[in-house]
């Protein structure tokens, strides 16, 4: 079942090139206010703390029902900067942002279909699966998204040199 694999491979391509373009370009550009700079690496925890489900603990019932309350709150969490965009985002940002918002709940879908690459899995139809190819995916996800935490938290910040300008905009909010 490569297709299987190339399909998340293309989806995973598909949701990084959304999130770098959103992050490198249109954040850059704008500035974050710290409402933003706070609550992006929180969104980017959420994620991970579903992936260290998946790649840490075995699937039993209580894992998955640990996963799906982690999911849930990862895609409302997501949401939480919509009143902040409404305000400062451009049409084409808020047009990646629902692209995010789409591609969020179904990379967290395939994340936990694909658990059977850690262990032992209720998904027999996944026995024709690379599942090492998809283990390798989502442990380079999971290292990819611990950076972009890192990175979120100590450029935004730290290290970015517009925080006086973007504050300003917070405290006319």
């Amino acid at each position: 079942m490569i297709i299987v694999d190339i399909t998340f491979l293309i989806f995973i391509i598909f949701h990084s090139i959304i999130m770098l373009i959103d992050e490198f370009y249109f954040h850059r550009k704008r500035g974050l206010t710290k409402w933003e700079r706070i609550g992006h690496p929180l969104d980017t925890l959420s994620t991970l703390l579903c992936f260290f489900v998946i790649i840490f603990l075995p699937m039993t019932k209580i894992n998955m029902i640990i996963f799906l309350f982690l999911a849930i709150i990862s895609c409302a969490l997501i949401t939480k900067d919509e009143f902040v965009h409404a305000k400062y985002c451009s049409k084409i940002e808020h047009l990646l942002h629902a692209f995010l918002f789409i591609c969020h709940p179904i990379m967290l879908i395939f994340i936990f279909v694909f658990w059977s690459a850690f262990s032992k899995s209720y998904f027999s139809f996944l026995l024709h699966v690379d599942l090492i190819f998809l283990k390798n995916i989502i442990i380079f996800q999971f290292v990819s998204i611990n950076l972009f935490l890192l990175y979120q938290i100590l450029y935004w910040n730290i290290i970015w040199k517009g925080r006086k300008y973007a504050e300003k905009i917070s405290n006319k909010q």
